[in-house]
């Protein structure tokens, strides 16, 4: 099955106000662009005790995640197809999720394209309002200047700081990072914390 590279989340209108996410003393993880979800099931079976959401604009993806979810039989773990953006502001509660996760997304390399990009300004002032006091974005890319730009995004928030982060030596596995490696390509990680303010 031919799966498309690109899709533009800005063409994705789907609105989640139908979905209310339970009140739950799980920890809430969410993963925006999970692609052929190795990190997600990955994660989903080291943290049975956490809800472990994905979200992903290309249809097929989500499809084929579904059907491999059915077979680990993991009820902790929801994914959906659609813009993370409007996941996040229409379904979660503020100050409910402890960790958002956005590895190699898409660069959008044209300037034109960069209101595409996932990491934004409106993206993580929103981000704040809906993670809990010291929770934590993580981001990956093996682009350079979009890593630079995604970083030059976070400056603009006195709220976020960066941390040193054992996670990316534990439990960071995809496919894009395996691909990387192979292809001999640097990797850039970084997590960002959400600072608790009086």
């Amino acid at each position: 099955m031919r799966v498309r590279t690109h899709t533009n989340p800005l063409n994705i209108i789907q609105r989640f106000d139908h979905i209310e996410l339970p009140d739950s003393t799980q920890e809430l993880d969410i993963e925006i662009g999970f692609g052929k979800g190795v990190f997600l099931l990955n994660w989903a079976k080291q943290n049975p005790n956490h809800h472990v959401i994905g979200i992903e604009v290309r249809k097929q993806m989500v499809d084929l995640l579904a059907k491999k979810l059915k077979q680990e039989k993991l009820p902790h773990t929801t994914i959906f197809h659609g813009n993370g953006q409007y996941f996040i502001n229409d379904a979660a509660k503020d100050n409910s999720i402890n960790r958002i996760f956005i590895f190699h997304p898409d660069p959008w390399f044209k300037s034109k394209h960069h209101k595409r990009r996932v990491v934004s300004n409106t993206f993580l002032k929103l981000a704040l309002q809906k993670l809990k006091p010291k929770g934590k974005i993580y981001i990956s890319t093996d682009v350079e200047p979009l890593f630079e730009d995604m970083q030059t995004q976070f400056k603009e928030f006195k709220t976020f700081q960066t941390i040193n982060d054992s996670f990316w030596e534990t439990a960071y596995q995809t496919h894009w990072s395996q691909f990387s490696k192979t292809d001999k390509r640097d990797t850039f990680m970084q997590t960002y914390e959400k600072i608790i303010t009086k």
